[in-house]
């Protein structure tokens, strides 16, 4: 294969795979579009706009990791939008180290995202190479205003809010419903400690309307990960609520059928009936987005002894922003050195406010900063 395609995208002919691969079109980045099915892909690249412009192979790949170590090698940049990652997810990561490259993923699975971290860290960062999953909207926004917050001295406590109208894609309703499996944390007083639920309800005051919705920690999200391992952080938790209310309480009702129920079965046998379930929910690819419907505002809450900050994210198209992000994510590390390698957070690799520039650029965020006291 072609050493001119330094990128692949693996997973290519799903919803989020196509989105990256059309804004690896606008930064003229040449890819791979990989997966089991190469009709598939075929199909699926057929519908993405301006592919007749883009520079691409097709790869039809075995989810093994000695054939994706075999495919990845000679890239730099792995993107890796095939979930649910605590199934699918490790292969890949250890596929893209033996290769020699970095690693980008959507994943918003904390329960795995700890268990990579602990086990790849080290790994990736003596590799000189970026291990960076959650390069996403969810929750690569929200974490960029939890660092705006703690650019302010004396911040050590992040509560980070999340609202979205956004709908979920078939592969992501499947991740949901995965993690009603494990456990979610929050951090306080540098301790990973336990919520009682994996989807526990919390009010959520949205702000502006003041509006109470309904939300959960949404399996306790992927801040917690990286800035249990930044020392400035104390405390941190974060909260999600969706415009769609319904999503939330069947969340909650499959948590308690898990507990009943389904937690007696064996993986092979659970699985099924969990992806059943996620496809009652959401069966069907959601249409493309449409700015003046999926719109989200992320914010954060920064908190010290004597000093209280904010930071607000209004935008909209949450999954093309995912693309986005991922391209941009690609793009840089094809042709910089990365600052810091390792397991870390892609706002802490490129800078967060490159990240949000970024956004700014295509229309897709409006960001305001402020202090309290």
């Amino acid at each position: 294969m072609n050493d001119h395609y330094q990128v692949v995208v693996y997973g290519a002919s799903g919803y989020t795979g196509r989105l990256v691969i059309e804004f690896l079109r606008e930064y003229s980045i040449p890819f791979i579009a990989a997966g089991r099915s190469a009709q598939r892909i075929e199909e699926a690249l057929r519908v993405i706009p301006g592919i007749e412009n883009a520079d691409y192979e097709i790869a039809e790949v075995e989810h093994s990791v000695p054939a994706l170590t075999e495919l990845f090698t000679g890239r730099k940049v792995i993107c890796n939008t095939v979930g649910p990652f605590s199934r699918f997810g490790e292969a890949t990561i250890e596929a893209s180290l033996a290769a020699g490259c970095h690693y980008l993923d959507t994943t918003g699975e904390q329960n795995w995202m700890l268990a990579m971290q602990d086990k790849y860290h080290d790994l990736f960062e003596s590799a000189g190479l970026v291990c960076s999953p959650a390069t996403a909207y969810m929750f690569t926004v929200s974490d960029i205003a939890a660092r705006v917050c703690l650019e302010t001295p004396g911040v050590d406590s992040l509560d980070v809010r999340v609202f979205t109208h956004g709908t979920p894609t078939v592969a992501s309703t499947q991740s949901v419903f995965d993690m009603c499996r494990n456990a979610s944390y929050r951090l306080e007083n540098h301790r990973l400690v336990p919520y009682e639920q994996t989807f526990e309800p919390h009010q959520l005051t949205l702000p502006v309307s003041g509006d109470i919705v309904m939300g959960t920690q949404w399996g306790g999200g992927s801040h917690v990960v990286y800035f249990r391992k930044d020392s400035r952080v104390r405390n941190c938790n974060m909260v999600l609520a969706m415009a769609n209310q319904k999503i939330w309480k069947g969340c909650q009702e499959l948590e308690l059928a898990y507990k009943v129920q389904l937690q007696w079965l064996s993986d092979e046998q659970l699985f099924p009936v969990l992806d059943q379930l996620a496809g009652n929910l959401q069966s069907t690819m959601p249409p493309r987005e449409n700015r003046h419907q999926n719109r989200f505002i992320d914010w954060c809450h920064g908190r010290g002894n004597n000093v209280s900050v904010s930071c607000h994210i209004t935008g909209n198209n949450a999954y093309q922003i995912t693309g986005l992000l991922q391209a941009y994510a690609a793009m840089r590390l094809l042709r910089d050195k990365p600052v810091v390698a390792g397991f870390r957070s892609i706002a802490e690799v490129l800078g967060h406010r490159d990240l949000v520039g970024a956004l700014q650029a295509y229309g897709y965020v409006n960001m305001t900063e402020q202090r309290h006291c």
